[in-house]
């Protein structure tokens, strides 16, 4: 069965991930001799991030489908989806050809951003604390945080890779409440791959990016 959700806490924290990672890369990197250079563009995106999200021309409902593109635009800038979709498939990579590959990339983008997008849609807010970065490896960085919300403190951390081709810092994990985004789906996929075909894991996909589809409706009409 392959989750939504993925792993405790997601659903209380997605509201606020974003606009944390977006700032999180651009925080405190000099103290560590990181690469500064991502500060500016990322600073800009979060102002980006939150002129979307206050924008009222954007809030109408027939404005969603331009609101939601405006903030995929934006993630797309900070996360690269075709390495977090290598990641999480693993040692199964060998398994997709190009062709399932792209539909594999495409359906897994349409699970996370059921997911990612409405939370982020409904930030309200949210404090975030920013800690010390950690050098994971000469291309790795992970930056923990903090969200406080509703008095209580949920550590959310973002790893980092210095992309070989420009330098620049790319996220491609967050670690929810001590529990990997990459690891978790990777687990999911991985019990479907050991016992059914490539063909099969895409099917499911298929089957629940319309669940959550329909979901989304049902949710609109009752609201």
């Amino acid at each position: 069965m392959i989750g939504s959700d993925g792993f405790k806490g997601w659903k209380v924290v997605l509201t606020a991930s974003l606009l944390a990672v977006l700032l999180s890369i651009g925080i405190g990197l000099t103290s560590t001799k990181i690469d500064p250079t991502p500060k500016k563009e990322i600073k800009n995106l979060v102002n980006q991030v939150l002129e979307v999200l206050k924008d009222p021309k954007l809030k109408a409902p027939d404005k969603e489908e331009v609101r939601r593109q405006k903030l995929r635009s934006l993630v797309e800038q900070i996360f690269d989806l075709n390495d977090i979709a290598h990641r999480v498939l693993g040692r199964y990579n060998r398994r997709f050809n190009k062709k399932q590959f792209e539909e594999f990339k495409e359906l897994f983008a349409k699970m996370l951003e059921s997911i990612y997008l409405t939370r982020i849609e409904n930030y309200s807010g949210e404090k975030v604390i920013f800690e010390d970065e950690r050098m994971l490896s000469p291309t790795k960085v992970a930056v923990p945080t903090k969200i406080i919300k509703d008095g209580q403190e949920i550590p959310v951390e973002y790893r980092l890779l210095k992309r070989k081709k420009d330098g620049k810092w790319i996220g491609y994990d967050v670690v929810i409440e001590g529990v990997s985004l990459v690891k978790n789906y990777r687990s999911q996929f991985y019990q479907v791959l050991k016992k059914k075909d490539v063909s099969d894991l895409l099917a499911m996909m298929r089957e629940k990016v319309k669940h959550l589809s329909k979901q989304k409706k049902s949710a609109k009409a009752k609201s």
